[in-house]
């Protein structure tokens, strides 16, 4: 990880989340203008506005688990998030929708460890989405179910909750980039290492390349040690076969002292 770098008040994050789950919305509500369509995302993109006296880049992605990409494609435009969010974010923003959550048992986390490395998760906040629609009570009982534990103590128990975007106005904004401030400082103002997420890819090709290699020198292996073999075995017959009696006697008899020898040795 590196240090914050440039203007201090830059703040580069990127959305992630299942699709649909408003990643558009929210990154317009920061930005405080249309400044992506709310549709399926296929392509990662950027949008840059100045808001709150500070240069903020928000860098949107396609869904997890989205069925008009392929795994391949969907990796990646992962992978170009983190080139357009150069040198790295200092935040992952993973958007979760309340009115779907309790519907939506796919494994989030395995994803992100999946395409980033478990290291991004400590550079993940959730935002719950739909803040609006519970009552009280009703989040306070939702914030002490076994599911909501489950996932926010991966990410360290930091989250943060919104209203939907009809619902959001500018404290909602204030608050959140608060929030992410606050967050920030606990990672020592650092942000994620994209180089960490390519090292981790050439790491893994490296690995499945030696892997091939060493399947398709095993036959060639195989062959060479028996052919060793049958070679000191002809060789050792060779030499049954023609070595004169008398020196067969002879080396039987020497090493039959020599065991001798060293019984009384070690007696």
């Amino acid at each position: 990880m590196n240090c914050l770098t440039g203007d201090a008040h830059d703040l580069r994050i990127v959305l992630l989340g299942v699709s649909g789950a408003g990643k558009s919305s929210m990154g317009n509500a920061i930005l405080g203008r249309e400044a992506f369509k709310e549709s399926r995302t296929r392509e990662s993109e950027i949008q840059k506005e100045r808001v709150e006296d500070r240069n903020i880049s928000i860098i949107n992605t396609p869904g997890f688990f989205n069925a008009q990409l392929t795994d391949e494609e969907l990796q990646k435009q992962m992978m170009k998030s983190q080139d357009l969010s150069d040198p790295g974010p200092h935040v992952f923003l993973l958007i979760i929708n309340l009115k779907n959550f309790e519907e939506d048992e796919r494994n989030i986390v395995n994803e992100i460890e999946e395409i980033f490395g478990a290291q991004a998760l400590k550079f993940t906040m959730v935002l719950f989405i739909g803040r609006e629609r519970m009552s009280n009570q009703e989040w306070n009982d939702f914030t002490l179910s076994e599911k909501f534990q489950g996932l926010v103590s991966t990410f360290r128990e930091q989250y943060h909750e919104i209203n939907s975007k009809d619902e959001i106005d500018q404290t909602h904004i204030k608050k959140l980039l608060k929030k992410i401030d606050e967050f920030i400082e606990q990672n020592d103002g650092q942000h994620f290492n994209k180089k960490s997420t390519k090292e981790k890819k050439k790491q893994e090709e490296e690995k499945k390349y030696t892997k091939k290699e060493q399947e398709q020198e095993r036959p060639q292996q195989v062959l060479r040690e028996t052919f060793q073999m049958n070679s000191a075995m002809e060789e050792e017959a060779k030499h049954a076969v023609f070595e004169p009696e008398n020196v067969r006697q002879r080396k039987k008899t020497t090493d039959e002292e020599a065991n001798l020898q060293r019984k009384e040795f070690i007696r």
